[in-house]
């Protein structure tokens, strides 16, 4: 009896451990030196730390503790990450950037953020001004 009672109990300790850790989050973190749009929503240069829960990979918080920013965005789950390793890879189209993925092997992060409308409209109006377009703006994470 006794060894069912143990039994038991390390078959119930055993779910409660596996649950916490696929509850566990993901975090990387980053200083940008610019401002910049996730989405729709525009942010300031600074220090970020962004996560994501495992049950949930394709939705992000993005925080700045300084400037007291606190939000979520979502995005695209992807498995490629050799191009650029352990960045944020942001577009830059005349003044503006917008992050466009996010990669980190060690949090096994890697996002893809679709191209949103305000993106297309920046990426034309620098073409027409003939500024150029296509090279990725790295930024390591920490």
């Amino acid at each position: 009896m006794k060894n069912i009672a143990a039994i038991a109990i390390f078959v119930a300790s055993t779910f409660i451990t596996a649950g916490s850790a696929r509850a566990q989050r993901t975090q990387v973190n980053a200083t940008v030196p610019f401002n910049f749009t996730v989405g729709e929503q525009s942010l300031p240069a600074g220090n970020y730390t962004i996560g994501s829960a495992l049950t949930s990979p394709e939705v992000l918080t993005i925080r700045n503790w300084d400037k007291k920013i606190n939000m979520l965005s979502h995005g695209e789950p992807t498995l490629d990450n050799s191009e650029y390793g352990n960045t944020l890879v942001f577009h830059k189209y005349g003044d503006r950037y917008f992050l466009s993925d996010i990669y980190s092997a060690g949090a096994s992060l890697n996002i893809h953020f679709p191209t949103t409308k305000e993106e297309k409209q920046a990426k034309l109006q620098a073409k027409e001004a003939r500024l150029s377009v296509n090279d990725p703006i790295l930024i390591a994470l920490k």
